[in-house]
């Protein structure tokens, strides 16, 4: 019952949102990587744009100089609950929850449209559990209202703002835009010269647009995320906090953030394993094991430039579970794709999942299908002759031939009409 009405609506946003809003409360208090974004926020709520000199920065720079770009934003949004709560004499704490709570409110407006983009890929249920995932882990929701640069970080809108993080928040983040627009390439979605004239753009409108502000605030010429890459990459100083194993994303990170969801991304990966564990008899399983794909490239195809990214990560010396926050909404999908696949007796009732008819039919059973009084398949007839009896095969497209010299269409019986056994057929008079 609490899962059917937490799919239902909106309700999965607002357990998204209630849980990013319960963290905050429980934890308020930051640490040395939120300080100068908090700090920033603070500044620019109570001395304004022309207050510089008192500002924190000037007097405590840090080891490398941050963007004001992320702050200035939260600011502005949060200004109008900020007056509010000093019109009632509020201390500053309360002041920290507002600015706090719109970067949470924003980074779940995010993840929300994600997931929305999800739902169109995979059906809605993969949407709504894909938040639900979310919201009982504790990593990605704990971190949505922190002021961290990786927070403020969360097809031609995508270039401008992968373009726009890399620049401007978060230089690594390249390691996983690299991959993504490969992907792109790779599935024609956009041409090279797309890409390259909408990635040139961004990147000069970006750089502008950072060296502008940053420098005013930080009262010389500067490109901070430049000064940051040169730091961390070029002189290789980020090591001198604490290195790790090159395999400790994968054996340490990623298990503490996805919990027992880790579980469940090989079933999304694949379309031989959920067909596997939906088989009830002998024969589906031979049939599973004939027909269906080892990887289910649908998914693969969306998720592959995050392992490229987390294997990249994995090469830097100096490793901390925030630097790959990007990779868990897209890992959590995979995941969430898993309960669309997988609907056998025994995982529906360790996941406590009814089950539920899933959009790749290589994966779909005869009892699922008979809810239906006809179907039409391209599976192999016999396979659905349990539930279902043939009524007529439809030529379909296979290819362009030579035919006595001439161009012709090839077809092949490949689509199949299947009539429910329970259903009876209309009389005509």
């Amino acid at each position: 019952m609490a899962r059917g009405f937490l799919m239902r609506g909106r309700n999965a946003e607002l357990l998204v949102a209630a849980a990013m809003t319960i963290q905050l409360l429980l934890c308020p208090f930051t640490k040395v990587e939120e300080s100068f974004n908090l700090q920033a926020t603070h500044d620019l709520l109570l001395l304004g744009v022309r207050d510089i000199q008192h500002f924190d920065h000037l007097e405590f720079p840090g080891v490398v100089p941050r963007t004001f770009l992320g702050s200035l934003f939260i600011s502005c949004l949060a200004r109008p609950l900020v007056w509010t709560l000093q019109a009632v004499g509020t201390d500053k704490l309360l002041l920290q929850y507002a600015a706090r709570w719109t970067l949470g409110a924003l980074t779940a407006a995010a993840l929300v449209f994600f997931s929305d983009g999800v739902g169109q890929r995979f059906g809605r249920d993969a949407s709504r559990f894909l938040l639900l995932i979310c919201a009982c882990q504790f990593h990605l929701i704990f971190y949505m209202s922190r002021t961290l640069p990786n927070t403020y970080a969360l097809w031609q809108r995508c270039v401008f703002l992968f373009t726009l993080t890399t620049v401007v928040f978060r230089g690594d983040t390249v390691l996983l835009f690299a991959p993504l627009l490969l992907n792109m390439l790779l599935s024609r979605r956009v041409s090279f010269f797309q890409l390259v004239w909408w990635g040139i753009s961004s990147g000069v409108v970006s750089l502008a647009l950072t060296v502008a502000v940053d420098s005013y605030f930080w009262q010389r010429w500067l490109w901070p995320e430049g000064e940051v890459l040169w730091f961390n990459t070029v002189q290789n100083k980020s090591s001198e906090w604490g290195v790790s194993p090159p395999l400790w994303y994968f054996t340490s990170a990623l298990p503490r953030s996805l919990l027992a969801t880790a579980l469940l991304l090989p079933l999304g990966l694949s379309t031989l394993l959920p067909t596997l564990l939906n088989s009830r008899s002998w024969r589906q399983v031979t049939w599973a094991v004939k027909s269906a794909p080892l990887v289910d490239w649908s998914v693969l195809s969306l998720v592959w430039p995050v392992f490229v990214y987390l294997a990249l990560f994995s090469l830097l010396p100096h490793k901390e579970l925030r630097f790959i926050f990007n990779a868990i909404p897209l890992l959590n999908m995979v995941s969430a794709v898993t309960h669309i696949k997988h609907t056998t007796d025994s995982l529906s009732l360790l996941l406590s999942l009814p089950p539920s008819y899933s959009k790749d039919e290589a994966v779909t059973t005869p009892e699922q299908l008979a809810e239906f009084d006809f179907v039409l398949t391209a599976k192999d007839p016999t396979s659905l002759e349990s539930e279902f009896q043939f009524v007529a095969g439809f030529d379909a497209f296979t290819g362009v031939g030579l035919v006595d010299k001439r161009v012709a269409l090839k077809t092949q019986k490949l689509i199949f009409l299947m009539r429910n056994r329970e259903t009876t057929p209309r009389q005509t008079t």
